[in-house]
């Protein structure tokens, strides 16, 4: 590669998990990924950075590149927490700061780091695209680092659809504020009489004599304006309330059914289908014309993949089950014994990081992978799920992939470490094949 792979090795990681996102589904990309400092004030983060000692700023000066201890992804701008300075990635933190995973100690829910066991408060976090502007800029490029407070530069896009004036109110296309100045040929007011009719309109109002048709008319016109000019004034000053993400909708769903529901009603409402989802739907109908008491196992490590298979089995009205590191242990232990002893709950959704090791799915003889990872052995852990006693059924494997793609390369490279691991089960081949040599790097990207 013409990069230095050690001072990169991080960037080329998140590049490669976006090719592997881009083959699942467009939403994984661009609408479901959100960092954990997003919405928190730049100068906010930026004087956290500052908080740090010495030591922890020494440490991180130290690394070219980070993986999440949680779940050992890289990420090129981690989460550090304050102050012990471990980092961790921006969905790592997520979960690890809601309430409901929350560890009680002495009757109070605390989060806590995944490294030291230290405090971890949703205040107290920057991360390391701040740390750099305060520590170390030359790591990153000039034009981050011009804008150091934060503060915006003044610029402004004189195309854009709508201004805004200098005290924050709209400004419609003749320049006018929106709905402050009335039109000319909207309405018409009591200006429009002349003076003899002005004079007699008045005289008569005093005297308290009744007001002749046309001027009655004139009158409830005005009256109408002036109705329709404070509405469109107090218009022009309320603010809509941004709408929300599906990152920001997916992480509120963490905190209750609730937030649940409403964030899987705006994915069926956004809802987009991938060649991946649609192949899993024809399987699952398959399997059932061939034998509607198959029960089916379906993996992923991308849990917001999960999410959007979720929408089509509602339209089809399919019965699942969820099972998934967000989940309380005693949802998840209802959802294992919901999926055993039901014979009509016969999917189940599972996470390949929380869901590859523990559990006894013998009920199940069909097992699909939607994705496959870097290691071989978790996805065959996985598969072992069925692969349990008393199992008196065939177990088929379904791996759903999408041709002439980086995941073609994947499986190539497990098959040579499947091979690696045949010949010499010694500690060091275990342990090359949880890094990526450069030769790999490579290929993974085409470049052989």
């Amino acid at each position: 590669m013409l990069i230095d792979l050690k001072a990169n090795y991080a960037n080329v990681l998140v590049l490669l998990l976006r090719l592997r996102q881009a083959c699942c589904h467009p939403h994984l990309i661009k609408d479901l990924s959100q960092p954990a400092t997003e919405g928190i004030d730049e100068g906010d983060l930026l004087e956290r950075a500052r908080m740090l000692d010495e030591s922890v700023i020494n440490r991180l000066q130290s690394f070219d590149s980070f993986e999440c201890p949680v779940c050992l992804e890289a990420d090129p701008n981690p989460t550090i927490i304050i102050p012990c300075g471990h980092t961790v990635c921006g969905a790592c933190v997520q979960k690890l700061v809601d309430a409901a995973r929350q560890e009680v100690n002495e009757g109070v829910r605390t989060a806590k780091c995944p490294q030291c066991r230290g405090e971890l408060h949703s205040k107290l976090i920057t991360d390391y695209r701040h740390f750099c502007k305060i520590h170390c800029p030359e790591r990153l490029d000039p034009s981050e680092v011009d804008n150091e407070d934060g503060s915006d530069d003044g610029s402004y896009d004189s195309d854009s659809d709508g201004d805004i004036s200098d005290d924050g109110e709209e400004i419609n296309e003749k320049g006018d504020l929106a709905g402050f100045v009335v039109s000319d040929d909207e309405d018409d007011t009591v200006d429009d009489f002349d003076d003899g009719e002005k004079s007699d309109f008045i005289k008569e109002e005093e005297s308290g004599a009744a007001i002749p048709p046309k001027s009655k008319a004139k009158s409830e016109k005005n009256s109408r304006s002036r109705k329709g000019e404070d509405k469109g004034k107090s218009k022009g000053k309320a603010r809509a309330e941004p709408k929300k993400t599906l990152a920001q909708l997916k992480k509120e769903s963490l905190r209750s059914k609730a937030a649940k529901k409403k964030y899987l009603r705006r994915l069926e409402k956004d809802y987009v289908p991938s060649a991946k989802i649609e192949k899993t739907v024809e399987l699952l109908a398959s399997i059932a014309e061939n034998d509607p008491t198959e029960k089916t196992l379906i993996f992923s490590q991308f849990t917001s993949l999960l999410d959007l298979i979720e929408v089509p089995l509602s339209q089809q009205k399919i019965r699942y089950q969820r099972y998934d590191g967000s989940m309380k242990m005693d949802e998840r232990a209802d959802a294992v014994s919901a999926f055993m002893d039901d014979p009509n709950e016969n999917v189940m959704l599972v996470s390949l990081k929380a869901g590859n090791a523990g559990l006894n799915l013998w009920k199940a003889s069909q097992v699909i992978i939607l994705d496959p990872f870097w290691n071989p052995f978790i996805e065959d852990q996985a598969v072992d799920r069925a692969h349990r006693m008393p199992q008196p059924r065939e177990v088929t494997v379904h791996r759903v992939l999408v041709p002439e793609t980086i995941e073609d390369r994947i499986c190539v490279l497990q098959d040579k470490k499947r091979e690696i691991i045949g010949a010499a089960l010694d500690e060091q081949a275990s342990k090359s094949l949880t890094r990526l040599n450069v030769r790999e790097l490579r290929y993974l990207f085409g470049m052989n």
